[in-house]
């Protein structure tokens, strides 16, 4: 069944509603660049003052056009644009292009005027692209509603937040000379179509290998993220993300909170759901080309082959630094390899075969079959001087050159491994590269950006991984922890730190034991519990949310005495700092094992609705802000990138003589605070912070959890 957006996207008939016989003009430029770009659908210019445009009859209006209308290219003011779509409606037109701005993107009247235009078109089901956009280009029936000419065609399809984005990306098209675009368009303010539904369309578009995306922001990012799921499973997405999301953080309460609005939250979330997510805007077109081209990896092992040290240990390091591994080669490929070039000054991985390789081109295709036959490796890097050997060497070396890159191709296919080479002569654009790429091997000039390709093509491949997992299962509140969350709203308030850790216990959380005292007074009891181990003592109060700051945690007290000091240093503390505070008591803990300090928490975002993160955690995470974002719920497999994906990842394995953290203790407590959340509407946030991961497993040493206001 064709999509519902089908002839919006790929019309077979265009109206230009305000077609001009003035060159300066959109309304003669659009149907100059249909007729240049061979248009194979028919064209009705609508003006009803002329009778011909460009060798086109003349139509006073949409109605009059003598068959049914896909798409009106709307080149009048923002002003007659609601009387336009009203005479579309009528007419029966399908969708249109509001190439106008002036709308909500300029003014309170422009949004009403937006707003008004959106009504009619609801109405009669007219679909709208923009308003505020440049236009849109489809490959399929050369419909070029841009108004540029000599758009290449291809397997690559374009989303925009900004037209002018949009033009960068496509003017690196054309100067790469490889590759073209299937669908481009810039949504403009996405009044009625969004950008999951432009991604759904592209997703059932077999003309399109992988889409290319410039975000600036979602007007519905969950159906965004539910269609780039179903997406992803299917063909890459690659993304670059400008926006910055600064909504609702002044208002947080937690630590959690207080990140709400960091794009590591869009960077989490949409590599979550499969997109595979570029740091860099000059990243974007070699990524989703190469992705278009790339079998995903089957994991992160990449063997680099040169003819010099220094290329080398530039990709080492790039791909060091992208999570990339360089894996030994198995004896028997290095005894291979070996056999090839003897010279070779090394041979493990990476492979520098030296003088062996210059000028004997012919001896990549052999080191390249054993590598790619290695059951260690799971992808390729050419660096250096290859693709020049023609240039440097002649004729004779050139077509043996040439020869190689057919065979990479061929070879890429058939271990379904990818390969990449980066080209110090990339950009003189040298025959071989040309015959590389068109063969289906990416190439580029620069080190960090051709490691970049293969880092997105693991990634990717880790995604769809990923994604073809089961959903992770909701599970309902255990009775008991309804009753927790029950009573505290009632109660007008956010949970008490004593009942946040009942709620974790009835969800099956393993806590460490504490006791909750009255005052002073209750410190014998509190030593009968813990004798005269180190314990750390904290108020316990509805109306103090950082305790730290409040001075009311006292640290490492031992004994009866040092509880009732400790007591006393609170009360005293709380009667300076928060004189107005009610004390409910103070809760009184074994100090935790020497570890590393972590975060959990949940907080609301005003996009992406609840999501959880994980990262280094104490006094200073809001400093230090190594965090990963996920939406909820989360699996395993989402908990598990999310531990090995801050910066500092490292620290768990052991720093300073902390033990190594166990990550499959923090995999299940994510997987768990997941489950809690979903299982709980009315909470807003969760702060597990600290949690001290060391070797016996996880103490989780504070907790809060807020509540949603009451409606």
């Amino acid at each position: 069944m064709p999509h519902y957006l089908e002839n919006v996207i790929h019309p077979r008939t265009i109206a230009v509603i305000g077609a001009s016989k003035n060159p300066e003009k959109r309304g003669y430029r659009a149907i100059k660049s249909l007729q240049a770009d061979r248009y194979q659908g028919r064209i009705f210019p609508i003006n009803p003052r002329e009778t011909e445009i460009l060798g086109l009859p003349c139509y006073p209006n949409v109605g009059a056009v003598p068959e049914p209308v896909d798409l009106a290219l709307v080149c009048t003011a923002a002003a007659t644009t609601p009387g336009v779509i009203e005479e579309c409606g009528r007419a029966g037109v399908r969708g249109a292009v509001l190439l106008a701005g002036g709308f909500s993107e300029a003014s309170e009247a422009g949004r009403l005027l937006e707003e008004e235009t959106v009504a009619v078109a609801r109405r009669y089901g007219v679909r709208l692209i923009g308003p505020n956009t440049n236009g849109m280009f489809s490959a399929r029936l050369g419909c070029n509603a841009l108004g540029n000419l000599d758009l290449p065609r291809g397997q690559l399809s374009i989303l925009s937040n900004s037209a002018n984005v949009m033009s960068s990306l496509q003017t690196e098209i054309i100067f790469h000379g490889h590759g073209g675009i299937a669908v481009m368009l810039s949504v403009g303010n996405q009044a009625d179509i969004l950008f999951h539904e432009y991604l759904d369309l592209l997703g059932t578009d077999d003309e399109t290998r992988a889409v290319m995306f410039y975000v600036e922001g979602f007007k519905d990012a969950p159906a965004f993220l539910k269609t780039l799921r179903e997406v992803s499973l299917r063909k890459p997405v690659a993304m670059y993300v400008a926006g910055r999301n600064a909504a609702g953080k002044s208002a947080a309460k937690s630590h959690s909170g207080s990140l709400a609005g960091d794009y590591a939250i869009s960077q989490g979330v949409l590599r979550q759901a499969g997109a595979v997510v570029v740091a860099r805007s000059d990243e974007l077109f070699p990524v989703a080309e190469a992705l278009s081209l790339l079998p995903p990896m089957a994991g992160r092992r990449v063997a680099i082959v040169s003819e010099g040290g220094g290329p080398i240990t530039v990709a080492s390091e790039a791909c060091a630094d992208r999570g990339l591994e360089l894996a030994t080669l198995s004896q028997a490929t290095q005894d291979r390899i070996h056999a090839i070039v003897p010279a070779a000054t090394a041979i493990a991985n990476p492979v520098d075969a030296g003088g062996g390789t210059d000028p004997r081109v012919e001896y990549y295709e052999s080191i390249a079959e054993a590598i790619l036959q290695d059951p260690n490796i799971d992808a390729l890097l050419l660096v250096g001087l290859f693709g020049a050997y023609g240039i440097r060497y002649g004729e004779q070396a050139g077509r043996d050159e040439l020869r190689v890159c057919e065979s990479l191709a061929r070879m890429m296919q058939a271990y379904g491994k990818p390969i990449v080479v980066q080209s110090h002569f990339a950009n003189l654009k040298p025959p071989a590269l040309a015959a590389l790429r068109e063969a289906g091997v990416p190439y580029q000039r620069g080190m960090e950006t051709a490691v970049q390709c293969l880092a997105a093509a693991a990634d990717y491949g880790e995604a769809r991984r990923r994604l073809a997992l089961p959903p992770p299962a909701p599970r309902p509140a255990p009775p008991e922890a309804r009753a927790i969350v029950e009573a505290a709203r009632k109660a007008g308030r956010d949970l008490l730190e004593t009942e946040a850790r009942a709620l974790l216990e009835a969800h099956g959380v393993a806590l460490d034991p504490y006791r909750l005292i009255a005052g002073a007074a209750g410190a014998a009891a509190a030593q009968q519990a813990f004798g005269d181990a180190p314990v750390a003592v904290k108020v316990v109060s509805a109306d103090i949310v950082h305790k730290s700051d409040a001075g009311a945690v006292v640290l490492n007290a031992v004994g009866a005495d040092g509880v009732a000091q400790a007591v006393a240093r609170i009360e005293a503390s709380i009667a300076r700092r928060a004189p107005q505070a009610a004390v409910q008591g103070y809760l009184v803990a074994p100090m935790a094992p020497r570890g590393t300090e972590l975060l959990i928490g949940v907080l609301q975002d005003p996009a992406y609705g609840k999501v959880i993160t994980f990262g280094l955690g104490g006094v200073f995470v809001e400093i230090i802000r190594d965090v990963s974002f996920r939406a909820l719920p989360i699996g395993p497999a989402d908990a598990r990138e999310m531990v090995n994906g801050i910066r500092y990842a490292s620290m768990l394995d052991g720093a300073r003589g902390n033990p190594p953290v166990r990550r499959d203790d923090i995999v299940e407590l994510l997987v768990k605070v997941s489950e809690i959340a979903m299982a709980h509407p009315e909470i807003a946030e969760i702060d597990l912070n600290p949690i001290i991961a060391h070797a016996g497993g996880c103490s989780v040493v504070d907790a809060r959890v807020i509540l949603q206001a009451a409606s």
